[in-house]
C-alpha cells in the first residue's frame, strides 16, 4: 500500500493511503480489510489491527502516530519493533509512543488522546482542528533541530 501526502488547498493537507482510498464506498462510515498482504500495524489503531476495520475514529489514532513522527524528526514509530512486538506493547503492556525530545506537553497530550485504546474516547478530527485553531500558543510551536 502506498501512502501519500496531498495538497488539496495552501491549508489543506491530506494524508492516504490510496489502497484503502479505492476500497472505501462513498458515504461509508468505516473499511473492513479483508485482502492479504502487508499492513503497516505501527501506524493502525487497536481495532484495525484485531478486526481489520478502519473509521474515522482509527484514521485519529494514525494521525497521533504522524504527529509522533513529525516531532520526532522521522523516526521509526516504535523502532526496530515487529508488528507483533508493537501489539504487545499496546495490547498488553498498555504503553504508548514516548514524547519526543522537544515535542511540549501539550502536543504529546494530543498525541495520547489519539492513541485511546477504545474509538470512542478519541478526539474527532473536528474537535482536533477546534483545538489547534483556537489556541494560539499553537500557531508559534516549532519542531526543534535535532542536536
Amino acid at each position: 500500500s502506498v501512502s501519500s501526502i496531498l495538497l488539496a488547498k495552501k491549508q489543506l493537507v491530506k494524508i492516504s493511503d490510496f489502497g484503502l482510498s479505492r476500497a472505501v464506498g462513498a458515504g461509508s462510515n468505516y473499511y473492513t480489510a479483508s485482502a492479504g498482504g502487508r499492513w503497516p500495524v505501527k501506524w493502525y489503531a487497536p481495532e484495525s489491527i484485531n478486526y481489520g476495520t478502519f473509521s474515522s475514529s482509527s484514521d485519529v489514532w494514525s494521525y497521533g502516530v504522524t504527529l509522533w513522527e513529525i516531532f520526532s524528526k522521522g523516526d521509526q514509530p516504535y523502532g526496530t519493533m515487529t508488528g507483533a512486538q508493537v501489539i504487545q506493547f499496546i495490547e498488553d503492556e498498555k504503553r504508548r509512543l514516548q514524547k519526543p525530545e522537544g515535542c511540549p506537553d501539550k502536543v504529546y497530550s494530543i498525541m495520547l488522546s489519539c492513541w485511546a485504546y477504545k474509538a470512542n474516547e478519541r478526539p474527532t478530527f473536528r474537535r482536533l482542528h477546534t483545538k489547534f485553531r483556537n489556541d494560539p500558543e499553537y500557531f508559534n510551536i516549532q519542531v526543534p533541530d535535532h542536536q
